[in-house]
């Protein structure tokens, strides 16, 4: 159990501590049908009736008035919902974009990994892509030059299907540029709007000379670095699609080696991680397991804002405390007081399936033991609380659901939540106008304020191109329009010049009679 916080010990539905009168008229009538069950009760005092009236040697088997009394008093308590710990509140990001940036280099061919350096890299990038699939992602690769092999996208399966046709041989300028590769993913993202993201960089190296060029386009860039090494110190010879090996122009056979040091010294201008390719799957999930964008201080200053008005109700464990008087009272005489504090509350849960299940867990927690599983569908079914069953439905990219949620709730953070599945939906406008509201209720929103930033700024772009589209098509519709009179006017001057030839020829008939 959490810990206990006096200062926040409440209740839940305090209403249902009025569920006490009735137990006070309750104890006084049974008392006062206690008092008056002989007529001697009346005449003989209370001191001397014990001693004087006889019962016949049977033993009383009426139940104690203190076990309803306590089990009414632990089930009104119960229903209360007594609590003293919030529950954190999800919020979820839009401003968060990934580009991988692929060397294709023909020293990506060289053999010290087996089966070659590019086969390699090719392999985990696709790994890459799948493991960082949440969110947008982009694709970018460069060799003498840099070209986005696929803009920002939600389709992680895209890339992974693009990722194998990339070779050295299929780039239009042969070298190696990654000063451009780097520079193309920046754009991407700025592009995009993203005001903070991560680019991760799968390269065999950088010339010493290119360093500091690419630490300068790095200290102004907003979004961080991480970097995969392919290759080894030792290096090896370069192997061309023909067999040969590449040569410089001494004819000397060309042994790319790994400059492990300059790109750790990248990585960490770029606030990311460096790691060399391994054999398994951990340097994935080493650079995976980096992907937080903010710093530790922002975090701290930041936790509060991750719990709202979601509290962990305690009542259900009071609940426990009425077992024994459970087991108490199946004996003869008691089974009423059972009944009694069973059926008090008055509710009768619906049959279904899953009603062991209900015994022991509220709707909510089963909800969150299948949200911790990954089985959003399943969290969203079970969830009753409005923003976690909106925030299941999200992750289960059911955008629709999330919206119908998070409109029943209330609050900034929900109308935040609103405006991402609004804007997840396509539904610009009325996302900026969620953000709005949210902003209207805590003006300090800085995420709200972000989204809303960038989704003003998507929609001036999309205006501003259609605008365009209206200018060309009203100039292509002028021009047709001019093509359309000197046509009309070239069909009047033939006609004329037909009509003169065909009056000559009456004039000659004239002229010969």
């Amino acid at each position: 159990m959490p810990d206990f916080n006096i200062t926040d010990f409440h209740f839940l539905r305090p209403l249902w501590l009025l569920a006490l009168i009735p137990l006070l008229l309750l104890v006084v009538f049974l008392r006062r049908m206690n008092h008056q069950h002989s007529g001697w009760q009346s005449v003989l005092p209370n001191h001397l009736y014990q001693h004087l009236v006889a019962h016949n040697g049977i033993k009383s088997s009426k139940p104690p008035l203190y076990l309803l009394t306590i089990a009414w008093v632990l089930a009104s308590l119960a229903l209360a919902g007594p609590t003293w710990q919030r529950l954190p509140q999800p919020v979820y990001q839009l401003n968060s974009g990934k580009v991988v940036v692929l060397d294709m280099s023909l020293s990506m061919r060289a053999t010290d990994i087996k089966p070659n350096r590019l086969t390699r890299a090719k392999y985990k990038a696709i790994d890459l892509v799948k493991a960082i699939a949440e969110g947008e992602t982009g694709l970018v690769a460069y060799a003498g030059d840099a070209f986005t092999i696929s803009p920002l996208s939600s389709d992680g399966q895209n890339l992974t299907t693009l990722i194998p046709s990339l070779s050295p041989e299929i780039m239009p300028v042969a070298g190696s540029e990654p000063f451009l590769g780097l520079q193309s993913a920046i754009e991407l993202l700025g592009n995009a709007g993203y005001q903070q993201g991560e680019i991760f960089w799968i390269t065999d190296g950088i010339e010493n000379s290119q360093v500091a060029e690419v630490s300068k386009l790095l200290a102004d860039s907003p979004y961080r670095l991480s970097v995969l090494a392919v290759g080894t110190q030792d290096g090896a010879p370069i192997q061309l699609l023909n067999g040969d090996f590449l040569k410089d122009s001494s004819g000397a056979v060309v042994v790319p080696r790994l400059r492990a040091s300059n790109l750790q010294t990248l990585a960490r201008k770029g606030g990311g991680r460096y790691i060399t390719m391994r054999s398994d799957d951990s340097d994935i999930t080493y650079l995976k397991n980096q992907r937080v964008l903010q710093s530790e201080q922002e975090k701290e200053g930041q936790a509060d804002e991750k719990f709202g008005d979601k509290w962990q109700e305690m009542g259900p464990y009071l609940l426990l405390l009425l077992v024994p008087l459970a087991a108490y009272g199946f004996r003869r005489g008691l089974i009423g007081i059972f009944l009694l504090f069973v059926l008090f509350p008055g509710y009768a849960p619906d049959a279904s399936a899953n009603w062991w299940d209900d015994m022991w867990q509220t709707k909510d927690q089963q909800g969150q033991l299948a949200f911790n599983q990954n089985n959003f569908n399943a969290a969203t079914e079970h969830f009753n609380d409005p923003m976690w069953r909106g925030t299941a439905a999200y992750k289960a990219k059911d955008y629709a659901t999330a919206l119908d949620a998070f409109q029943h709730a209330t609050g900034a953070q929900a109308r935040y939540n609103e405006g991402n599945a609004l804007a997840q939906l396509g539904e610009i406008e009325d996302a900026i106008k969620a953000y709005e509201e949210a902003l209207a209720i805590d003006p300090n929103y800085q995420d709200a304020l972000t989204n809303k930033t960038l989704l003003e700024k998507q929609e001036q772009e999309n205006q501003n191109s259609g605008d365009q589209q209206d200018k060309s098509q009203q100039s292509e519709d002028q021009d047709k329009s001019e093509q359309d009179n000197e046509q009309n006017q070239s069909q009047d001057q033939q006609g004329d010049s037909q009509q003169q030839e065909n009056q000559e020829p009456e004039q000659n008939q004239s002229t010969k009679k």
